[in-house]
């Protein structure tokens, strides 16, 4: 068949890498150009070849997955990108769909939702997986939108380890004012200390934990 798509893998795990092309190989629709286990090696390739949907693991080895990402949507015309990654961090998902990719997968996923994120970015539509859906629709209700953004810089910078004096110095308020932001917030998320806010904070996706 002419005219198939063309799909790279970019992963470092040999097993999953061979997985994934033994469920694309299958359908017709779809031919393996190349893969790679670095984000160095993926860049080069889909910048000097036409490749119609990239597939990148999010925890590449080098740890270069996040840079690789955004540098191929700001210098690759047309690029068609499927992140998949091993968590489902709602700030995560939220930035890399803002940065313009197409498709966002767990582990988890399925073969199909594979195969349907691929068909669905070729055609520069957007595709979630259904872990990734059920995200956001818990986020639409949780409590995080009953923080204002005052109370979410707050929580940030508790989060980075500052106490209510430096956290006042930061915002340019009194440490009591900063006590008395904190005692909303626990009331709000029902939580008793900072390591309750630190806690929520890594859930809701407020922070990045691996940072």
């Amino acid at each position: 068949m002419e005219n198939k798509i063309t799909v790279f893998i970019a992963e470092d795990h040999k097993l999953v890498r061979d997985a994934w092309k033994l469920t694309i190989e299958k359908n017709a629709l779809f031919s393996i150009i190349g893969e790679a286990e670095d984000g160095k090696t993926a860049l080069d390739f889909c910048s000097n070849n036409k490749v119609d949907v990239i597939i990148m693991d999010i925890n590449l080895k080098d740890g270069k997955s996040l840079q690789v990402i955004k540098t191929m949507l700001d210098n690759i015309p047309n690029v068609n990108i499927v992140v998949v990654s091993m968590l489902n961090v709602y700030h995560l998902v939220k930035d890399l769909y803002k940065a313009g990719i197409r498709a966002f997968l767990t582990k988890n996923s399925s073969k199909e939702e594979l195969l349907e994120a691929i068909t669905k970015a070729s055609k520069k539509e957007k595709y979630f997986s259904i872990e990734i859906s059920n995200l956001f629709l818990e986020r639409e209700n949780d409590a995080v939108n009953l923080l204002n953004s005052r109370e979410l810089k707050i929580i940030n910078l508790i989060c980075l380890g500052l106490s209510n004096k430096e956290i006042g110095i930061e915002m340019k308020t009194s440490e009591k004012t900063v006590e008395g932001h904190k005692t909303k917030i626990y009331k709000k998320i029902k939580a008793n200390n900072n390591i309750g806010i630190y806690e929520f904070a890594i859930k809701n996706g407020l922070i990045d934990p691996t940072s």
